[in-house]
């Protein structure tokens, strides 16, 4: 009879986690789909069964980031990570969580700590640098970035970098190098060229920008201010009134200023 027990839990357990397995599964498949109308519950029940399952808490987490509610998805994550410390995908998930709580420094270390801990994570890197440029720390954002494959969205982000960094020569010789010219890639050097003072060029570029990708609406922010600066005070504010209509909010700061 003792043999018969232990031959059962031998062959039982694996069952067991093979079928907690599969339920988790079932819920991530659901949650990256969209499909998460009754998931919160079953991850409740989940993880009153199971309170130390990391990824039970890394998918509530994950289930939170989806809703925009950072603070629990924060501690889910955390919860997830304190019952197992290395998993990249924690730490890319909670990096992703801080830069939705606007701790941009704490984000982009979480973002390197994902790539230190698994390289197939190229995209950390880009989104390290981009959260050490929303922290204003321009230097660490350019060394990550120039770690990264140069694709063109990469050349464009080096270019704002260096741009906000105060370096506009780079800004502009990095950008020149882009292959693709869509319409992000006028938004950006219409950008770059405003802030060198080469205002009519700049609104060449911010009409380019439009033309391809009408939805560029923060492109009339920019454009204005080129506007303004040539002494095209109507245009400016027409451009303002049009970025203000849609939502961008700058532009009443704009039109206050700059009467």
């Amino acid at each position: 009879m003792k043999y018969f027990c232990l031959l059962v839990c031998i062959f039982f357990v694996p069952i067991v986690l093979t079928a907690q397995n599969q339920d988790l599964k079932t819920i991530e498949h659901l949650i990256d789909n969209g499909r998460s109308e009754s998931v919160y519950q079953d991850l409740n029940v989940f993880l009153k069964n199971h309170p130390s399952n990391s990824e039970a808490f890394f998918l509530r987490a994950k289930y939170y980031y989806n809703f925009q509610s950072f603070k629990a998805a924060l501690q889910d994550v955390d919860m997830a990570l304190k019952f197992e410390k290395n998993n990249a995908k924690y730490y890319h998930l909670k990096g992703d969580i801080l830069f939705g709580l606007k701790k941009y420094f704490s984000a982009a270390e979480n973002f390197e700590k994902t790539f230190s801990l698994d390289s197939t994570f190229q995209n950390c890197r880009y989104k390290a640098a981009q959260s050490y440029l929303k922290a204003q720390k321009f230097q660490q954002a350019e060394k990550v970035l120039k770690n990264h494959a140069f694709t063109d969205s990469t050349k464009l982000l080096l270019s704002e970098i260096y741009l906000e960094g105060g370096d506009g020569i780079s800004a502009l010789k990095t950008i020149n190098t882009v292959e693709k010219k869509d319409a992000e890639f006028y938004r950006q050097r219409g950008i770059v060229l405003c802030n060198a003072q080469w205002y009519k060029e700049s609104i060449a570029d911010f009409f380019m920008a439009l033309d391809l990708n009408p939805n560029l609406t923060d492109v009339y922010l920019f454009r204005g201010l080129s506007y303004y600066f040539l002494g095209q005070k109507q245009n400016a504010k027409d451009d303002w009134n049009t970025a203000l209509k849609n939502r961008h909010f700058k532009a009443k700061e704009y039109l206050d200023k700059y009467r």
